[in-house]
């Protein structure tokens, strides 16, 4: 019987563009470009067809998170990352079936800001005064889900598909739990769903097809992305009891520090903006790292000109990779116009003090009660005087002009972004 799923994993056009992928993420290309030669690709081919290939243990590496702990990430070599991104796409697009219709991660064309949106409007036509439901966070999915499940899952695409050797493949990697340290040092433990693989997007989608299932029937709304969960509705309780119960089952669980009841008159963050009723802004975390960015590209430069800050904050801020940018992904969600100005004249007055060579302008911060707006402003001592010293900044389009352009058509956004 023909490997349907290895036949269509080594069709040419997926390496096109998985190589493409790769090279965007910082793989050289001379390490990728043979993977497009039809005698590498038929070498591999025989050799999970034999089974005889295998991926091999990936690096750990510590990613910083918002709350000042650290996150482990499974990094794999070049060439496995091309395979795993590859199998992960293929995926999806065998199996849509396996990926309920409430779960918006890791899938093209949805992102954080479409599901935001999204919560906002059920928010605004939720008839309530009180408490709105609650948003979740699930404890160390990535690292806690057992092997069972991820068997099961292969099962699931056999079952339609027939025996793959590339499923195989991935059985075995996920059943084997060697891993390299920051040290290069070989260590053995159970990795779970492997977070920095790209199957791990897959996985995460679909292990919780069950639970969602349950808790979209309730009255209300549902929506998952990866391990963020989030219900609104008047049986926000009886949905939290389900929850709490469902994952226990499958010997998982919630963090409890990352439980929390919603309020009508009060912002909440999720997947990266802040939400109160209609109103959309940044998230803490987002805030400081805005911050970060743009005095890295300015009053935290040394000797750099205002010609270069401004080019620098430019390209951070509005031309990005090309295709995503700070802008493309904030500025169509965000709405709250106090806050947006508080932005942009943080910009403005970093740029000033590039200028003056004065350079304490205050920070940015994040407070949760205000009605008008998140977003607060740092007292800087030199603000008032570089701004009386300096007029207008050339080659700098503000935050605001930005958005109106968005607004208006991404042609529109696109003809300014290339007068910068």
């Amino acid at each position: 019987m023909a490997d349907i799923i290895l036949q269509k994993f080594f069709e040419i056009e997926r390496w096109e563009k998985a190589i493409e992928k790769g090279v965007v993420k910082d793989i050289r290309k001379d390490q990728l470009i043979k993977l497009t030669s039809e005698e590498t690709r038929i070498q591999m081919y025989r050799a999970m067809y034999n089974g005889t290939y295998e991926i091999s243990p990936p690096h750990t590496a510590k990613i910083p998170k918002d709350n000042g702990d650290f996150r482990t990430v499974y990094v794999n070599e070049p060439i496995d990352r091309i395979v795993l991104s590859i199998a992960n796409d293929l995926l999806f697009e065998l199996m849509p079936e396996m990926v309920h219709k409430t779960c918006k991660s890791y899938q093209t064309g949805i992102g954080c800001g479409k599901v935001v949106l999204e919560v906002s409007n059920t928010i605004v036509s939720a008839n309530t005064t009180d408490i709105l439901g609650w948003k979740a966070d699930l404890s160390k999915y990535f690292d806690s889900v057992p092997i069972r499940y991820i068997d099961e899952a292969f099962d699931r695409v056999e079952k339609k598909y027939g025996y793959s050797a590339l499923i195989h493949v991935l059985r075995k990697y996920y059943h084997c739990d060697l891993y390299f340290d920051e040290d290069n040092q070989l260590h053995s433990a159970y990795q779970s769903l492997k977070q920095g693989c790209a199957v791990a997007s897959w996985l995460a989608d679909v292990l919780l097809y069950n639970l969602d299932e349950e808790l979209s029937k309730l009255p209300g709304y549902y929506v998952r992305y990866s391990d963020d969960m989030l219900y609104i509705g008047s049986d926000y309780q009886w949905a939290m009891e389900l929850l709490q119960r469902r994952l226990s089952e499958m010997e998982m669980s919630l963090n409890p520090k990352k439980v929390e009841y919603l309020s009508v008159n009060q912002w909440f963050k999720f997947l990266g903006f802040s939400i109160k009723g209609k109103d959309i802004s940044l998230s803490s975390s987002r805030i400081k790292t805005f911050q970060k960015e743009v005095e890295a590209r300015t009053i935290k430069k040394p000797k750099v000109s205002l010609d270069k800050a401004v080019h620098s904050v430019n390209r951070y801020l509005y031309k990005g990779n090309g295709e995503f940018s700070w802008a493309t992904q904030i500025l169509p969600v965000c709405n709250v116009q106090k806050d947006i100005d508080e932005l942009n004249k943080f910009v403005m007055d970093c740029l000033r003090a590039v200028s003056t060579g004065k350079r304490k302008v205050g920070g940015l911060g994040y407070v949760k009660t205000k009605p008008d707006g998140c977003i607060v402003r740092g007292r800087g001592r030199n603000v008032t005087a570089n701004r009386n010293k300096t007029g207008k900044i050339e080659g700098y389009l503000t935050i605001g002009c930005m958005r109106n352009a968005l607004i208006t058509s991404r042609s529109v956004y696109n003809t300014l972004v290339l007068s910068l």
